[in-house]
C-alpha cells in the first residue's frame, strides 16, 4: 500500500518546483530589466530639491513612497533578487546530477541499436586483415587528439573514446557566476552602505554620513534587536555611522590647466591628502594622497576623491618659504594670515602678508600683476611687504603659478606653498563586504559562456567486423553542441581510416 504524503512534504515539493521552474526565471528577468530601465531614467540619490525640479510634488511623493528615488536598496528589489538566486540555485540543482551522470558515465561500445540513435555514422570497407584496420582506426584517433578504450572478442573489435566531457559544466559555472554576483549584491546591501564626508583642511572625522544605511541595521531597528550603529540626530537631518578609526584632511589642493603659464580656470586635477589614526590617535596611515581614480580603503571603507569646495567665510593661512639663493637649503618656513606679519629670524627681516586674492596672473608682455574675479582659488597670490626693522624695504606678488619672476631684491627668494584651511574634500565613502564575491562571480561570469558555447562532448566509436579477409569498419559519432564543426572532424577522421 502506498504511503500518504504528509503535508510538509507536499508543500516543499510544490515550493521545489515553483522555484525550479524556468518560467519563473524569465518572468523575473523581464521584472528585473523593466526595473533596471526604470533606475537608469530615474537619476537615483539625488537630493529632493533637483527631483522638485523635474517632477511635481505628488509624482515626488508617489516616487519617494515606491522607492524609486533609492530603488536599488529598497526591500522590493532586494526581494526580486533573493528570488532570482533561490531561483538559479534551485534550478541548477535540480538538473545538475543528471548532467553530472552524463559527465561521469564509462563510455561502452556501440551496438546495433547505438548506431541507430547516432548522427553521424559511415561504412569503410577496409582491404586488409582486422589488426591493420585497428591500427588504421587507432592512428586516426591518436592524431585527432582522442584518447580511446579497446574491447571487442572473436571476429568483432571495438575502439571507443569521448573528450570535453567537462563542457557540459560551462552552463552551471555561468549560472553558479550569476547566483554569486546576485549573493555579493545582497551581502553588499545588507550590511555595506554608501556615505558622505566633507572635511576641511586639518579637519578629523570619525564618523560618515549615510546616503545608504545597511539593511541590516534597518531590520534589527525595526525589531528592537542587536546593537545600532547607525546615529539617527535629527538636528543633523541626516543620519551617519562611526567609522571605527579617525580621519583627517591634512591638505587639499587643486592643478589647472595653463595657458603661457596663467592657470585657465578648468582644473586638470585635485587631490587630497589624508591620514589615518586609531580612535586614540595613533597613526595608522600617514599622508595618503587620494585622486579620483585611486581612493584610500582601510578596514574595507573606501575613500574616493568625488568633490571640493570653499569654506564659507573661512579664512586660511598662508604658508611660505623663505630661502637664500643659490643654496640648496630646504629654507624657512613662515605661516601668516592675510594682513598678518611675522619676524623671519634666517633673513632678519619682517614679512606682512598684506592681502590674498584668489586669481592673480602676472601679464608675460608688461610684468604687471592683474586680478581676476572668482569664488575659487584658482591662482592664489598674496601681496607682500618685507621691512628692516620698521623701514619697508620692498613689495612683491608671490602666486602659486607665476609665468614671471617676482621681485625679490635681496639675496633670498620668498615662494608661495599654500593658501590652507579655506577649502574642504568631499570624499564619497563606500563599504562593501560582498564586493570580493561580484569579482569572483565576474570572473566566472567570462569563464563559463566560453565553455558552454565553444566547448562540446564529442564521442567516437569505431567497430571493426571480419569480413572474410577484409574489415568492415563502422565510425559513428554524436556531440551535444557545435555539431558542424564536430562533423568537420569526423570526416577527417573517417578520410584517415579509409586512405
Amino acid at each position: 500500500m502506498e504511503q500518504q504524503k504528509g503535508i510538509v512534504e507536499i508543500v516543499s515539493e510544490k515550493v521545489w518546483k515553483f522555484f525550479s521552474s524556468v518560467k519563473l526565471a524569465v518572468v523575473l528577468l523581464i521584472i528585473l530589466a523593466i526595473v533596471s530601465v526604470i533606475g537608469t531614467v530615474i537619476q537615483q540619490n539625488e537630493p529632493p530639491e533637483k527631483y522638485l525640479q523635474e517632477y511635481s510634488a505628488a509624482t515626488v511623493q508617489l516616487f519617494e513612497a515606491i522607492g524609486f528615488f533609492d530603488m536599488y536598496h529598497t526591500w522590493w528589489f532586494v526581494l526580486l533578487l533573493f528570488l532570482l538566486t533561490a531561483n538559479l540555485t534551485i534550478c541548477t540543482l535540480d538538473r545538475f546530477p543528471r548532467t553530472w551522470s552524463i559527465i561521469t558515465a564509462r563510455l561502452k561500445p556501440i551496438d546495433d541499436e547505438g548506431l541507430k540513435a547516432v548522427p553521424f555514422k559511415k561504412e569503410i570497407i577496409f582491404k586488409g586483415g582486422m589488426d591493420k584496420a585497428e591500427a588504421r582506426a587507432s592512428q586516426a584517433l591518436q592524431a585527432a587528439g582522442y584518447r580511446y578504450l579497446v574491447s571487442g572478442g572473436p571476429g568483432v573489435h571495438h575502439l571507443y573514446s569521448q573528450k570535453g566531457a567537462y563542457s557540459r559544466l560551462g552552463v552551471y559555472i555561468t549560472h553558479t557566476s550569476i547566483i554569486l554576483i546576485f549573493v555579493g549584491a545582497l551581502i553588499g546591501t545588507f550590511f555595506g552602505f554608501k556615505g558622505f564626508l566633507n572635511l576641511a583642511e586639518g579637519e578629523p572625522s570619525n564618523k560618515v554620513f549615510l546616503r545608504n544605511e545597511p539593511m541590516w541595521d534597518k531590520i534589527t531597528a525595526a525589531f528592537g534587536i542587536g546593537e545600532q550603529k547607525v546615529i539617527r540626530d535629527p538636528r543633523v537631518g541626516v543620519p551617519s555611522m562611526p567609522l571605527g578609526f579617525i580621519i583627517r584632511c591634512d591638505n587639499f589642493e587643486v592643478d589647472y590647466y595653463q595657458n603661457q603659464g596663467i592657470p585657465t580656470g578648468m582644473p586638470k586635477e585635485y587631490y587630497s591628502i589624508l591620514s589615518v589614526f586609531d580612535l586614540e590617535g595613533r597613526p595608522i596611515i600617514d599622508q595618503r594622497r587620494i585622486v579620483v581614480n585611486d581612493p584610500l580603503t582601510h578596514r574595507g571603507i573606501t575613500f574616493y576623491q568625488s568633490s571640493y569646495g570653499m569654506i564659507p567665510g573661512a579664512s586660511g593661512k598662508i604658508v611660505l618659504t623663505v630661502r637664500p639663493k643659490n643654496e640648496a637649503s630646504p629654507g624657512e618656513l613662515v605661516v601668516l594670515d592675510p594682513g598678518a606679519s611675522t619676524y623671519v629670524r634666517s633673513i632678519d627681516r619682517t614679512i606682512k602678508a598684506v592681502g590674498m586674492a584668489p586669481f592673480g596672473y602676472r601679464d608675460p608682455a608688461t610684468g604687471q600683476v592683474r586680478f581676476l574675479r572668482s569664488e575659487e582659488l584658482i591662482n592664489p597670490t598674496v601681496e607682500l611687504e618685507v621691512y628692516k626693522g620698521k623701514s619697508l624695504l620692498y613689495k612683491t606678488y608671490v602666486m602659486k603659478a607665476d609665468s614671471g619672476e617676482p621681485a625679490m631684491p635681496e639675496n633670498y627668494t620668498i615662494r608661495y606653498d599654500d593658501y590652507w584651511g579655506a577649502r574642504y574634500t568631499g570624499l564619497q565613502v563606500t563599504k562593501d563586504p560582498g564586493v570580493w564575491v561580484v569579482y569572483t562571480g565576474f570572473i566566472l561570469l567570462c569563464i563559463g559562456p566560453l565553455i558552454a558555447f565553444f566547448g562540446s562532448h564529442k564521442k567516437i566509436w569505431v567497430r571493426i567486423l571480419d569480413r572474410k579477409g577484409h574489415a568492415s569498419i563502422t565510425v559513428a559519432g554524436s556531440a551535444n553542441r557545435n555539431r558542424l564543426g564536430f562533423e568537420r572532424e569526423f570526416n577527417r577522421i573517417a578520410e584517415k581510416i579509409a586512405k
